[in-house]
C-alpha cells in the first residue's frame, strides 16, 4: 500500500463488545494502534451495540446511521461526541428525503407524519435533509455517496448554505419526535 500507517481501520457491522474481545480482532488492532502502524481506531455502529462501544473507550471515531427521519441514534451520537470521539453519519441523505414516486417505507410515512413539505420553504426535500444532517452539533462529517457529478456538485451547493437557522431546526426535531423519529432515551 505504499505508506508506513493507516489513518483510520474501523470494525463494521457493530459486533457485539463480546465477539470484539473473544476472537482478539480488538486487540490486535490496539496493538497495531500502539505501534503507530494505526492512527485511530473506529467503529461502524448501530444499537444495540453502540453504548458498549463508547462505553470501551477504545473507539476514536464512529460511522453512526442517522437522517431526520432515522433519529434512533441521535443520543448515542451526543454520547461518543462527548467522550472526544470523532462522529461520521452515513445515510443522512440516501435514507432520508423521499423521493417522487416513493411513497412507502417508515422514512416517507415519518416525513408525512411530521408535516415537514410545510417547513420546505423553497427548499427540495434533498436539501431540507442534508441541512437538517449538518445542522446535528455532533457531527463531524457526513457521507454522502453519489456517482452522479451533477448531484455531487447539488450537494455541495446545498452544504454551502450552511446549517438549518435554529428555529426551523428545533421545530422539525419537534415535529419529528412526535412523528416517531426521536433519539432513544440512554441511546439504547
Amino acid at each position: 500500500m505504499k505508506t508506513d500507517y493507516l489513518d483510520v481501520v474501523q470494525f463494521h457491522s457493530s459486533p457485539s463488545r463480546q465477539t470484539l474481545e473473544e476472537h482478539g480482532a480488538l486487540e490486535a488492532l490496539l496493538e497495531l494502534k500502539e505501534a503507530g502502524k494505526v492512527r485511530f481506531i473506529g467503529m461502524s455502529g448501530t444499537l444495540p451495540h453502540l453504548m458498549d462501544h463508547i462505553a470501551m473507550g477504545v473507539f476514536d471515531v464512529f460511522q453512526i446511521p442517522y437522517s431526520a427521519v432515522e433519529r434512533e441514534h441521535e443520543a448515542a451520537i451526543a454520547t461518543a461526541a462527548q467522550k472526544g470521539a470523532g462522529i461520521v453519519i452515513r445515510g443522512g441523505a440516501a435514507k432520508g428525503a423521499p423521493t417522487e414516486g416513493k411513497q412507502a417505507g417508515v422514512q416517507w410515512e415519518r416525513w408525512r407524519q411530521a408535516r415537514l413539505d410545510d417547513l420546505l420553504d423553497g427548499m427540495t426535500p434533498m436539501e431540507f435533509i442534508l441541512r437538517f444532517t449538518f445542522t446535528n452539533p455532533d457531527l463531524d462529517t457526513t457521507i454522502v455517496g453519489t456517482i452522479n457529478p451533477g448531484h455531487l456538485q447539488t450537494n455541495l451547493d446545498i452544504l454551502q448554505q450552511g446549517p438549518l437557522p435554529p428555529d426551523l431546526y428545533e421545530e422539525a426535531k419537534a415535529r419529528l419526535a412526535a412523528a416517531g423519529s426521536a433519539p432513544q432515551a440512554g441511546g439504547g
